[in-house]
């Protein structure tokens, strides 16, 4: 394939034909399909939408918390451990919605916002990607609608038929979970950014090198130290994709290696900036140490990646034969080879999510193998929609049920009761300043709503959580005798103390000599330390 044909489809404008418009509606459809469904049950039952709409609620509460931080320094801190600290993180997601919030846009819609931005990249880095290598029609729709709706069918036929122990049926779910693009659509849309942005990103480094056009090098630089910064396994892997398939190129003598370092150099730079950023942080702020041991778990099995990544993976194994393949070819068939290798370096915290961003190459793959058995023949339709039928319909059914019922369980503040609400906002408002002693579940919500400190709050930057959740829970539960109360109280260092509404005792004989007596906004209570 001659250079000007292959760089064709990446050229052509993104105008959109009548069925990738429908796709994308079908995206953004996705986006918001489980916040409508929370707001919908609070116009039936009452009560409000915290502004979660994630598998994990203290995630985005964290994200919240870092913006209402930033928008009046900046930099961002842990708030979930009610112990002196630095704001250390600078976040451009982060730093762009606290400015958002300080020009008066309440706290959790600054970060939704978002949202249709994630949609936009997400669909733009499928379709231009799609383009690039997919010259029919037809094999750019399906590949286009699999990168972006596919889940893999094996969490739920595990789970519905019961195949698997709990702790392997939890691990292929994870790893499914992080291919699927709605867990990024559903509360974390700078992973949404970042995976959205990086085939942007080698698409405009491929034809700065092609072309030795300086301006798409700068495009592939700034792509990079987006996606490093958002998500730096992402970035990881950008970096060695743009390495592996210039030295593959160098090797076999298609390149001299002096061009190939001077166009990677901007691109490797910016995409190494975050990473040393995200390094240092590591190891010089105490609350990152602590995310760092928290989230040090062990690897899936060979197993787990091998049974969840199969049914992308077989088809895609098929593309890999052949010789003579240009840059963009190479990169494609390294971007999932790199992206397991970075999920195996013993560099980083938390690896898992080194496999998020995968399924576009994969799908991609799998399509080529796909026309070279079709040879000139057109992809029937019944094919294509049998392939949509196992490759997206179960798999998504499979998800919404688990964020289903994630939500009907209420472990997680996904609702606020009027009062729970109101209770927050009285903490926003007091003048004096002072962390939080509060149960874990409203704890998830505190930084976020009131830019206080709690006590308790996210597994990752509270420090012996287990501990503190006991503790906090038996108080609030009036498990606790009253000097084990009074010393919790004491020890904690908070200024306040907040009772939720999630079946609370009334805890006012328990603390009434280290606390005043509770401000009550119907089911939910405030306390005021008194000083020692």
């Amino acid at each position: 394939m001659s250079a000007a044909r292959a760089h064709r489809p990446a050229r052509r404008r993104l105008g959109l034909d009548r069925f990738e418009a429908a796709t994308l509606l079908a995206l953004a459809t996705l986006s918001v399909v489980v916040l409508a469904s929370l707001l919908a049950r609070v116009w039936v039952r009452g009560g409000l939408v915290s502004g979660a709409d994630g598998y994990v609620v203290v995630d985005q509460m964290q994200y919240v918390a870092w913006l209402r931080q930033a928008a009046d320094h900046v930099g961002a801190g842990n708030l979930f451990d009610l112990m002196p600290g630095s704001r250390s993180l600078v976040h451009p997601g982060v730093v762009i919605s606290g400015l958002v919030h300080r020009l008066g846009v309440d706290e959790v819609v600054a970060y939704q916002l978002w949202k249709p931005v994630a949609v936009a990249l997400l669909f733009a880095g499928a379709l231009l990607y799609s383009r690039r290598f997919l010259p029919g029609l037809a094999d750019r729709r399906l590949a286009l609608v699999l990168a972006l709706f596919a889940t893999s069918p094996v969490a739920a036929a595990i789970a519905w038929a019961g195949l698997a122990g709990a702790k392997a049926k939890t691990q292929v779910d994870f790893l499914t979970g992080e291919l699927w693009t709605g867990t990024y659509l559903w509360g974390y849309p700078f992973t949404a950014i970042a995976v959205g942005a990086m085939p942007l990103g080698l698409l405009a480094y491929e034809r700065g090198r092609a072309q030795g056009s300086r301006a798409m090098l700068a495009w592939a630089a700034a792509a990079g130290l987006l996606v490093s910064w958002l998500q730096p396994w992402q970035g990881a892997t950008y970096a060695l994709v743009l390495i592996g398939a210039e030295a593959l190129i160098v090797a076999r003598r298609g390149r001299p290696a002096r061009a190939a370092a001077i166009d990677l150099l901007g691109p490797l730079a910016a995409t190494a900036l975050p990473l040393g950023y995200y390094y240092v942080l590591g190891r010089s702020d105490p609350s990152w140490e602590l995310a760092q041991q928290a989230n040090d778990l062990a690897r899936w099995p060979l197993w787990v990646i091998v049974v969840g990544l199969a049914p992308l993976a077989i088809p895609a194994a098929l593309a890999y034969r052949g010789a003579g393949l240009d840059f963009g070819g190479l990169a494609l068939r390294l971007w999932p080879i790199v992206g397991v290798v970075v999920f195996y370096l013993p560099l980083g915290t938390f690896p898992f999510h080194a496999f998020q961003g995968l399924t576009l190459p994969l799908v991609v793959l799998g399509v080529i193998a796909l026309r070279r058995g079709l040879g000139s023949r057109p992809l029937p339709l019944a094919l294509a929609g049998a392939l949509v039928l196992v490759l997206v319909v179960p798999g998504t059914a499979y998800r919404g049920e688990q964020i289903r019922g994630a939500i009907v369980k209420a472990l997680q503040p996904f609702y606020l009761e009027t009062g729970e609400r109101d209770a927050l906002r009285h903490l926003e408002r007091l003048p004096e300043r002072g962390g939080v002693l509060a149960p874990y579940y409203s704890g998830q919500l505190l930084p976020a709503y009131t830019g206080r400190e709690t006590w308790v709050g996210a597994v990752s930057w509270t420090p012996a959580f287990k501990r503190r959740t006991f503790e906090a829970e038996a108080l609030f539960s009036g498990r606790a005798d009253r000097r084990s109360a009074e010393a919790l109280v004491r020890r904690s260092g908070a200024r306040f103390l907040l009772s939720d509404c999630q079946a609370r005792s009334d805890i006012s004989a328990l603390v009434e000599r280290v606390a005043g007596p509770p401000r009550r906004f119907g089911c939910a209570a405030v306390y005021r330390v008194a000083p020692e």
